[in-house]
């Protein structure tokens, strides 16, 4: 009989601090954001003034990075009008920190996106792009759009449906993956790790970001 041993819903606490826990997933945060902002320095610094003045320069980042930012661009402009200059950078860092915080599985972390505090913090700067862009764009006018209590509701529950979804997927993922391996010789879950994470990764940044921009579009409609 095979032994399973699965992990828990609450990440392993590393150190305590009084009250304060300090988890795996808080240094996996940590890592994903430090990695993030160093690669965008990176690229602002050394590429970006090369790209610059040589625009027919072609190479695999540059393809990528265009690629990317046009991608979050044009979607972020076809949805969210004249806030696509706010929305789209934001979002393409929400995306990134999400891609990125599922594929450091790969390294044996645990991905802080299964961790339920990380993904109420993502749903709560949708909840609040979409309450300040509704505003903006209607001033007073949004403010009667609470008039009733169905669409009170329907906002409030947006950050914790979206919190909801994001853990749901990536814990479910992390844990077929832990039964994988306990079930299946190691080599075979070596090989399908990857390409299952990568896609993982991409599915679920790409749909945060979908969902969010269709929230927004809704409330400046």
């Amino acid at each position: 009989m095979v032994d399973l041993h699965l992990p828990s819903i609450a990440p392993k606490v590393l150190y305590s601090i009084g009250d304060f826990d300090f988890t795996v997933t808080m240094f996996a945060s940590g890592i994903v954001t430090v990695l993030l902002i160093l690669f965008a320095v990176i690229v602002r610094v050394f590429f970006l003034p090369k790209w610059n003045k040589d625009f027919s320069e072609t190479s695999a980042l540059r393809s990528a990075v265009e690629w990317a930012v046009g991608m979050f661009d044009n979607d972020s402009r076809e949805l969210t009008e004249g806030y696509s200059k706010f929305v789209g950078p934001m979002y393409f860092g929400c995306s990134a920190f999400i891609m990125f915080g599922v594929l450091i599985e790969l390294f044996g972390l645990r991905s802080p996106l299964s961790d339920l505090n990380c993904d109420l913090v993502l749903g709560l700067v949708t909840f609040f792009t979409v309450f300040v862009t509704g505003f903006m764009k209607k001033r007073a006018k949004r403010l009667t759009h609470y008039a009733t209590i169905i669409p009170l509701v329907t906002d409030c529950v947006v950050p914790f449906s979206m919190a909801l979804r994001l853990f749901g997927s990536v814990f479910s993922g992390y844990l077929i993956m832990e039964i994988v391996y306990s079930v299946i010789p190691y080599i075979v879950p070596a090989i399908m790790e990857p390409l299952f994470t990568l896609f993982h990764a991409v599915i679920q940044s790409y749909v945060f970001m979908f969902l969010s921009m269709n929230f927004i579009n809704e409330a400046i409609e």
